[in-house]
């Protein structure tokens, strides 16, 4: 079996989306041979959105080497390192962990021999680190890149060039970039003037319930995860349900909008006095395994999308598509999302309020009658999108590589 360094900041336990990617590459890449050694932030149990189960169980021959780095004291690790130093050195930032994990990779490169390594972004320390493993050890690296400060409005107005800079100088350097959508793909392609693959995020279907859970007893409306504003704005979608009460589409008795792991006071921002216009609840983040369940039993799964950032392709839609409910995008971003629900036949995205009335009113029709809301899906088109698959994906492309450095290597 070949050996992959995987550096990933984020990994599990730690629920966070880009958690997902980089843990279950490790849980799935070693039936299509290769055995990754894991060097990643460490996620104590007493921190916030530990989740002990967030991906299942990763092989136990995977080695998973967690870095916490100590927390700044002083004038200088607050103010210089936190506040100066990532301008300078955007691929060492945070500049601690950065000195931990590099020694640690140092340490794993003189220890073994590894055959190619993955690194994540963003943060992009682990491209840094990844850069300069690559060259000390002779072998091939893949850059994945998450989010693009080349592409995206990340970040604020005056860091956002010193870290794209950046970002197109490791990307630049790697044997192989490889981006989570087609937007991205092509946008930073365009900036580094080579092709960038894409390998979306997914789901997991192992993390699903053994059987379906039982319907919520309302017309369940779900969002699961943190808003963003001006993004992901909730006020549409709540603006349109309180239509839908006034104009006796849908009893107020029989719908419930809930929110899982969101601001109160940010929905209250965008749709003033919302807990009392519409039947809603904000709840509490939940584990993984939980809010997959909650999907599940829900009616409706609400997707708010980044309509003016290209390339954005949330990864909670993965989710969505494997929970099995009808999604609804808000609004319509004419990118991704929707070519992506218009590919599945999971669901519609929709901008014009009159638009989600009338589409929640036969949602709910539908609901109510018993009638199979899910019938649209393609389930051949919804398959691509499973992790173990990605995995798969993600192995072919370290193999092309390899094999091309072997072949250069005996010539």
């Amino acid at each position: 079996m070949k050996k992959l360094l995987l550096l990933a900041f984020y990994f599990p336990p730690r629920n966070h989306i880009a958690s997902y990617r980089s843990g279950c590459f490790a849980k799935f890449l070693p039936e299509n041979g290769w055995l990754p050694t894991v060097v990643c932030d460490d996620w104590p149990a007493d921190r916030p959105n530990y989740d002990p189960d967030f991906v299942g169980i990763i092989p136990g021959e995977v080695q998973i080497h967690r870095i916490l780095a100590a927390k700044p004291a002083g004038f200088y690790e607050r103010f210089v390192l936190r506040k100066i130093a990532p301008y300078v050195w955007p691929h060492r930032a945070p500049i601690r962990w950065w000195q931990q994990a590099r020694a640690k990779v140092h340490f794993l490169l003189r220890s073994q021999r590894f055959d190619a390594i993955w690194a994540t972004s963003d943060p992009m320390v682990p491209m840094g680190l990844a850069a300069e493993a690559a060259e000390m050890a002779g072998i091939p690296w893949v850059a994945d890149i998450r989010d693009s400060f080349n592409v995206q409005r990340m970040g604020s107005w005056y860091k956002r060039p010193f870290f794209a800079r950046q970002e197109r100088r490791l990307t630049a350097m790697a044997g192989q970039v490889v981006a989570v959508s087609g937007g991205l793909a092509e946008g930073l392609g365009g900036r580094i003037r080579r092709r960038v693959e894409v390998i979306p995020n997914g789901f997991d279907l192992s993390l699903l319930p053994d059987s379906p859970p039982a319907r919520a007893p309302l017309f369940t409306i779900l969002y699961a995860g943190a808003l963003m504003l001006p993004h992901r704005n909730p006020a549409p979608l709540l603006r349109a349900v309180e239509l839908c009460i006034e104009r006796k589409f849908i009893p107020a008795d029989q719908i419930e909008v809930l929110f899982y792991g969101s601001d109160a006071g940010l929905i209250d921002r965008t749709f003033p006095g919302a807990l009392q216009r519409v039947p809603m609840k904000v709840l509490p983040r939940i584990s993984h395994r939980e809010i997959l369940r909650a999907q599940m039993s829900s009616a409706v799964l609400l997707l708010l999308t980044h309509a003016s950032e290209k390339g954005v392709l949330t990864g909670k839609v993965f989710d969505y598509l494997a929970a099995g409910r009808p999604i609804l995008a808000v609004p319509d971003d004419h990118g991704e999302i929707a070519s992506l629900l218009r590919r599945t036949g999971a669901g519609l995205a929709l901008t014009a309020t009159e638009d989600i009335v009338g589409r929640l009113a036969k949602w709910h029709g539908d609901w109510k009658a018993g009638r199979d809301m899910a019938a649209t899906r393609n389930a051949e088109e919804i398959g691509r999108y499973s992790r173990r698959a990605q995995a798969k994906r993600l192995a072919e492309i370290l193999d092309g590589m390899t094999a091309g450095a072997i072949s250069g290597r005996s010539s």
